[in-house]
């Protein structure tokens, strides 16, 4: 479900980053819907000003730099900061920062706002250390392959089924996992995240007998008995799979046997395994089979 916009800020002195909207032109802009995912705010913009006044705002703020390569300028004061910045590089601005910014260039952006106490419980978490001593390092267009594909995946992500929402918070996580260790050294004993055996084959129980209806992480972490982060790597330690791609392969298992021995239609199976729509269910099925749902019946009869 897509965040509503607040009517006034939401911290003294800075604003919340959906009320804030003075830079587009609304003639001219382009934006696709807010998405919520994890503690994150997601959205993409086109068209909009060359020039804009960044308010404090009341969250971290990640741009993902889309279009093609540019020039971006920032000022604040008497500082200003040029950026010669390729295709899909990143910028990170921390909360209660403002800036007056310039691009030259493709006006193409991802953005990615962040609750800083969300980040800073899942980088200690991660980390293994506190929370309160986790800060996000402020950066202009810089570029990283893992970061740029994680982030540019996220905003790009349009897909609101169980599976892909689970997906694009994996993603999520381990974007936030990899951007800490850019900006700073790695908390020393950070290793392997193991969850027991009982746990995860009460995991893969409940994931076996529930394929028709939405799974929700927080409910396996729950079940296992283990945070929500240390669950999903425990389990794909344990399993080799991160959780959404466990449930996924168990919904086209179940598909498979239904299509060979069922007298459903097609469109039925995948209601049946779990999928949201029938779109869904022939891409994920074609996306990891090779064929279609109805080439795989045609083939099994």
């Amino acid at each position: 479900m897509a965040p509503t916009t607040p009517l006034s800020k939401t911290g003294p002195g800075m604003l919340h980053p959906l009320a804030w909207r003075d830079w587009a032109d609304p003639a001219r802009s382009i934006s696709s819907t807010p998405r919520s995912i994890g503690g994150a705010i997601v959205q993409r913009w086109e068209r909009s000003a060359r020039r804009m006044v960044q308010p404090p705002l009341d969250h971290h703020y990640i741009v993902v730099h889309m279009g093609g390569a540019k020039r971006i300028t920032r000022r604040r004061r008497t500082q200003t900061l040029v950026r010669e910045a390729q295709d899909r590089a990143l910028s990170t601005i921390e909360a209660g920062s403002s800036y007056h910014w310039m691009t030259e260039g493709p006006i193409a952006f991802g953005h990615v706002y962040l609750d800083p106490a969300y980040f800073a419980e899942t980088i200690g978490r991660q980390f293994d250390i506190d929370p309160a001593k986790v800060c996000l390092h402020e950066t202009v267009g810089e570029y990283d392959p893992l970061l740029s594909r994680l982030f540019t995946a996220l905003v790009r992500a349009s897909e609101s089924d169980d599976l892909a929402l689970m997906e694009q918070e994996d993603q999520l996580e381990a974007a936030l996992h990899r951007l800490h260790e850019r900006q700073a050294a790695p908390a020393a004993g950070a290793g392997r995240i193991v969850i027991s055996p009982a746990a995860v084959a009460r995991v893969r129980e409940y994931i076996g007998a529930n394929l028709a209806a939405p799974i929700a992480l927080d409910d396996l972490a729950g079940l296992a008995g283990y945070s929500r982060f240390h669950f999903a790597r425990g389990f794909r330690a344990a399993t080799g799979l991160p959780p959404y791609a466990y449930i996924l392969r168990a919904r086209i298992a179940l598909a498979c046997r239904l299509l060979g021995e069922a007298h459903l239609p097609v469109n039925a199976v995948g209601n049946a395994a779990g999928f949201a729509s029938h779109p869904q269910f022939t891409s994920r099925f074609r996306r990891l089979t090779g064929i279609s749902p109805s080439a795989y019946r045609r083939i099994m009869r």
